[in-house]
């Protein structure tokens, strides 16, 4: 469990009470199905804790949502796309694809000019982080 109160976790735990009720599942219900106590659910809900990746997998299996679910979709000029990142790819952790989202959102916030110069600062890090391995 990573301790970090972001709007982030406060989202999915928002997202993980509204899919409990829906379940009429109380915190220690959920707990017992997915092997945590009840104030860890209650963590999970009020964003103080974000759940690792295997707890997530184990809420949407209990919940019976997808993982994306419990995550914010967003819109672009492409159209609209339910998530910009696999969460199913395990080498990252969910403090990793936070931080990937807010890029993706800050992206979206920019137009013209400013936007471009953003991606350039971004193409230019991976190139140096490339050149210097």
């Amino acid at each position: 469990m990573t301790r970090k109160k972001t709007k982030l976790s406060q989202y999915v735990g928002n997202k993980i009470r509204e899919y409990r009720k829906k379940q009429k599942l109380t915190q220690k219900e959920l707990g017992d199905k997915i092997g945590v106590k009840h104030n860890t659910i209650s963590s999970y809900e009020s964003g103080t804790v974000s759940p690792e990746q295997d707890s997530l997998f184990a809420l949407s299996r209990a919940l019976e949502v997808k993982v994306d679910d419990f995550f914010p979709a967003r819109d672009d000029s492409l159209g609209n796309l339910d998530r910009a990142i696999e969460l199913s790819n395990e080498d990252l952790n969910l403090d990793e694809l936070g931080f990937l989202n807010d890029l993706l959102l800050q992206v979206n916030t920019l137009e013209g000019e400013e936007r471009k110069r953003f991606w350039d600062n971004i193409k230019f890090a991976v190139e140096f982080y490339k050149s210097h391995k």
